[in-house]
């Protein structure tokens, strides 16, 4: 597959520096089949300087097998990574300051309000109440039952990561998380103004549109463009710690919080300070309409790959082999509900798929150490891609069979790649192995996300419209 861009635009985008790197891979054929892995590792990441634009097409040559384009689409994670971690203008949702300014992110320190953070929250568009939503623009709040969530501030209700709003405290189909504070990791998903936009102009918040909406066709949504430039969809999760006096707090992005407290079955809010620990971003990329999940980790979540333990007081693992794990986890919780401390149990996790070592000189491993090395002097130097997913052989939007239309994975997703293992340690935890049953959809990104396909990927609609 090639993706195209108009080439005399890309100093005004510097969307990603794989633009650059693709076009010339495509290029130098002759050193491409020398060594097709060390090139796309040298060409993916040349001397541009980082950006907040967030990057909106991934430009892979037309021969390139799915694991020669991993270097590029490792590059669009964590060039999307950088621009939705940039800091935000004051009073305005999705806007970087000073974009091609690399000193911005550079000096931003590690609590500062984000663009992603200026995304509009999952309680904004699927409301409790089912009133219409707010554009995204505005900077009306959103009313929630932690007070009223504004521009800036941090209320999370759930210790789950999908689900209903208010009651299900289960990981991502599967069960709650516990760390080594012996407290709940919490779980927010926001979107974009193109995804949001696209979900409240259409009322597909309410059930009865969904519906209508499902029956004529699958639902596509907005899809990135270079040229015009539009980032298209993008969605959201994000996992967060309670910071402890017992953890290095400068080795986190942080921010000030509120949690809503359900485990003594009087519901509290309380005042916390959060530490990112986790982050998946799904987004519906230019000629990629199964859209590319990325999916990032604090460094300190589990042991390294290698078995050693990492720099920093680990969140999900006690540093020893008791209790050992199997499938990458042992001490799931007995109940998918918040219980009170006393009754908790400390999750043990190991990382059953390591990060890939693929392509050699270029693999997401390769990729880590060149990021984390560009970005030693700020907090982001503690945060690793852990894998990336996307469509190796997309199928066209108006192609496209879902499940819900006796579709079958990987065939009718793109034949994704990778098509299994493309898992988060502190997101889907208890199914990192294909085996384990505690996941309704599989161990992968788009495996889990075909499930709601009719919806176009977006689990969010299927669960939270009313």
């Amino acid at each position: 597959m090639a993706h195209t861009i108009d080439w005399h635009d890309i100093s005004r985008l510097l969307a990603s520096p794989l633009i650059v790197a693709c076009a010339l891979l495509a290029n130098w054929p002759t050193q491409a089949q020398q060594n097709s892995a060390n090139v796309a590792s040298s060409s993916c990441r040349p001397p541009l300087p980082l950006s907040g634009i967030i990057p909106v097409v991934v430009n892979v040559p037309a021969t390139a097998t799915p694991l020669d384009a991993r270097p590029c689409f490792d590059d669009f994670s964590w060039r999307s990574f950088i621009a939705l971690n940039w800091p935000a203008v004051p009073n305005e949702r999705g806007v970087p300051e000073s974009p091609h300014d690399p000193s911005v992110f550079l000096n931003a320190g590690q609590s500062y309000l984000s663009v992603w953070g200026t995304y509009r929250m999952a309680a904004a568009l699927y409301r409790i109440d089912s009133s219409p939503p707010v554009p995204f623009s505005s900077l009306q709040g959103t009313n929630t039952i932690c007070g009223e969530s504004v521009l800036g501030s941090k209320i999370l209700l759930m210790a789950a990561k999908s689900g209903t709003l208010l009651q299900d405290v289960d990981q991502a189909f599967s069960y709650p998380l516990v760390d080594q504070n012996n407290n709940y990791i919490y779980y927010e998903i926001r979107f974009n103004a193109d995804q949001y936009e696209f979900v409240r102009q259409n009322q597909l918040y309410l059930a009865k549109n969904l519906m209508q909406a499902e029956m004529k066709t699958p639902i596509a949504m907005p899809i990135s463009s270079p040229k015009p430039y539009r980032e298209g969809a993008i969605m959201l999760k994000a996992a967060w710690k309670q910071l402890t006096p017992a953890d290095d707090s400068s080795r986190y992005y942080t921010v000030k919080g509120v949690i809503l407290d359900e485990s003594t079955g009087n519901p509290v809010c309380r005042d916390v300070t959060l530490g990112l620990v986790a982050f998946h971003i799904g987004h519906k990329v230019d000629g990629l309409p199964q859209w590319v999940w990325s999916s990032f980790e604090q460094v300190d979540n589990v042991p390294n790959d290698d078995g050693s333990k990492p720099a920093g007081r680990m969140t999900l693992n006690n540093g020893t082999d008791n209790p050992p794990t199997v499938g990458g986890w042992a001490n799931r919780p007995a109940s998918k509900h918040e219980v009170p401390a006393g009754k908790r149990v400390k999750a043990q996790v190991t990382r059953l798929n390591p990060i890939p070592t693929t392509p050699t000189g270029a693999s997401t491993v390769d990729i880590n150490n060149y990021y984390r090395k560009l970005l030693a002097k700020t907090v982001w130097t503690n945060y690793q891609l852990v894998i990336t997913q996307w469509p190796a052989d997309p199928v066209p939007q108006s192609e496209f069979k879902p499940k819900e239309d006796q579709g079958i994975y990987p065939k009718d997703s793109g034949q994704p790649f990778p098509v299994n293992n493309a898992v988060n340690t502190a997101m889907e935890t208890f199914f990192q192995s294909q085996t384990d049953g505690a996941g309704a959809g599989g161990n992968s990104c788009m495996q889990c996300h075909y499930g709601a396909g009719i919806a176009d990927y977006s689990w969010s609609l299927v669960l939270r419209s009313k």
